[in-house]
């Protein structure tokens, strides 16, 4: 179901936030995949399984930190690309209006606040892990205007294979660092070794682009925002 037949509901939305809240937060604790960053970006916001927090709220605790503005927005698309890191840029992000339903939890095709939440917002606190993610927005944009497709391909990568569905390795173990993780059920197919790889020092060619329909059954593993930063470096000197 695309957004454009979602309707706002507060009252069901708040539901919906309870169950998946307390459900995802299960999943993760069975797991062991909750990652140190992400528990004190999460713990400074101050939310829980009550309701869905309100833009207003949030952006009152990230001005204490990064300075990001959160944009609730009406659109019924997903935004392009570009549209996105340009507001990235600018520190702002949009959020949509809806909640998935309970029976998205292990998998919704499109974002929803619940994943803006708890799988962006919590990690965008973080100093280190913003200004890292202001890097790929400032890239991405040179990249597109350039018309680098060959850049813009491993800017992807890096997007949609370690920002939204990557791993983390932390003294305590493999954790998990992608914000889809956090949302969603496709944190226990990342947790499963057969579907687990290193990242090394040099962007992988991923022949199976990323689809949205379903999750990816392909996750790896970083050793720290620090080498997201080494890659971003190397695809910035080959412009």
């Amino acid at each position: 179901m695309y957004k454009k037949y979602r309707k706002l509901n507060p009252k069901i939305d708040n539901k919906n936030w309870q169950i998946l809240f307390t459900t995802q937060f299960q999943n993760m604790q069975k797991l062991n995949a909750i990652a140190t960053f992400w528990i004190n970006g999460f713990s400074k916001l101050g939310i829980d399984n009550s309701r869905r927090p309100s833009i207003k709220e949030i952006n009152k605790i990230s001005a204490k930190y990064t300075g990001y503005r959160y944009v609730q927005t009406k659109m019924n698309v997903i935004m392009s690309k570009i549209g996105w890191y340009e507001m990235v840029a600018r520190y702002e992000m949009p959020v949509t209006n809806f909640v998935r339903k309970p029976s998205e939890l292990d998998y919704c095709d499109e974002p929803d606040s619940f994943h803006e939440i708890m799988g962006h917002i919590a990690m965008y606190i973080d100093k280190e892990y913003s200004d890292m993610i202001q890097t790929l927005a400032k890239l991405y944009i040179d990249a597109y205007y350039a018309k680098r497709e060959d850049l813009l391909k491993e800017i992807d990568f890096i997007n949609d294979y370690v920002i939204e569905l990557g791993l983390i390795r932390e003294p305590s173990g493999i954790k998990a660092f992608g914000a889809t993780l956090y949302s969603s059920g496709e944190v226990k197919e990342a947790f499963k070794k057969k579907n687990q790889r290193v990242l090394g020092n040099k962007i992988p060619n991923e022949k199976k682009g990323y689809d949205r329909s379903k999750p990816q059954g392909r996750y790896y593993i970083i050793e720290s925002i620090d080498q997201i930063n080494k890659l971003l470096v190397q695809i910035r000197n080959r412009f």
